[in-house]
């Protein structure tokens, strides 16, 4: 389960940043780096709208304007951690010193005093992760997601890329998606927490799976006995011996088998979650505030007022129609702030 799951491509891309001094935009006589510059476009690119204050300033996050995706996010990698030096043993250590010194020479690890080699990356990295509404991760799926994508927030894009290797020569929505997929990485560990229930997954028939192994094992175990007993009693037993060269080469090719079989399986994508789109997503989000709403106001109400306020609640909130009404995309909280 790579980069599709449940529905959901898991997008994970890591693009260059230059490294070139760049002119500030702040004044044409001032230099700084791209590293510099993309950080502030970051910076002043608006986000969700969280609150009841940032919603009535109506600037949403740009990702909101897509209809497929769900989380997205970015970030500038200068370099990867250092997390300290690898644990050695001391007995080993002191092992490969007393080495060294007896041959004249430094044994790699047998002096911890020693500094040992440490990752550094070449250059920044821009790093795009992202999840959208995907019906297969096929890669023609990805790059019409991509297209649509730069259709809704191009200018975001261009400030944001113009400061990373490639973008001079990926205009428009089609270099866009060239480039975004050529710095793409495999996703290994996809979240999705949209199940409920969870589905039933199907299971795996082992039968045909371990079949040819079993068969190359009889004929290998079969063919060594019958050939050892015939030679035991004088005779050449040349098909028992063919027998167990047989199985002797079946056994490795079917045990690889099973394992790409097994492993196969095991890397299919999980089905669809129930109402794991974005759309049926914001819908839910959207009703769970109105009936906590309904709820509330009607405490207490005699059964035949809950149950006219309930049907008036039905005819206005529509819960069949996952489109209308509903909550706005890149919003937390729902503009429904009492019933009516």
């Amino acid at each position: 389960m790579p980069n599709f799951d449940g529905g959901h491509y898991f997008l994970t891309a890591l693009i260059p940043v230059k490294t070139t001094p760049t002119q500030d935009p702040r004044a044409s006589d001032w230099v700084t780096s791209h590293t510099h510059c993309l950080r502030e476009a970051l910076a002043s690119m608006p986000t969700a709208l969280q609150t009841w204050a940032t919603e009535g300033t109506g600037i949403n996050s740009p990702f909101a304007r897509d209809p497929r995706t769900h989380f997205a996010r970015l970030v500038v990698l200068d370099d990867v951690a250092f997390n300290g030096r690898d644990h050695q043993d001391a007995i080993v250590t002191a092992l490969k010193a007393a080495l060294g010194s007896a041959l004249g020479r430094r044994i790699e690890g047998g002096d911890p005093t020693q500094p040992r080699p440490v990752d550094h990356l070449p250059h920044p990295y821009l790093i795009f992760v992202c999840d959208f509404d995907a019906a297969s991760g096929e890669p023609g799926e990805l790059e019409g997601y991509l297209r649509g994508l730069w259709s809704v927030m191009d200018t975001e894009w261009h400030e944001i890329l113009q400061h990373c290797h490639g973008y001079d020569r990926a205009q428009g929505a089609e270099g866009f998606a060239r480039l975004i997929m050529r710095c793409q990485v495999e996703t290994t560990m996809p979240f999705n927490d949209y199940y409920h229930p969870f589905p039933a997954l199907p299971s795996m028939s082992l039968g045909p799976v371990v079949a040819p192994l079993a068969v190359a094992a009889v004929l290998l175990v079969v063919g060594l006995l019958g050939g050892l007993l015939t030679a035991w009693f004088g005779g050449r037993g040349a098909m028992w011996w063919w027998a167990a060269l047989i199985g002797l080469v079946g056994v490795p090719l079917a045990g690889v088998y099973a394992y790409r079989a097994i492993v196969s399986r095991a890397q299919a994508p999980l089905p669809t979650g129930h109402r794991a789109d974005l759309v049926s997503v914001v819908k839910a989000l959207y009703l769970q505030q109105a009936f906590t709403r309904f709820a509330i106001a009607h405490q207490g109400a005699s059964p035949a007022a809950l149950h006219a306020a309930f049907g008036a609640f039905l005819r206005t909130h529509r819960p069949e129609d996952p489109t209308a009404p509903t909550q706005p995309r890149g919003v937390v909280r729902s503009d429904i702030r009492a019933e009516g």
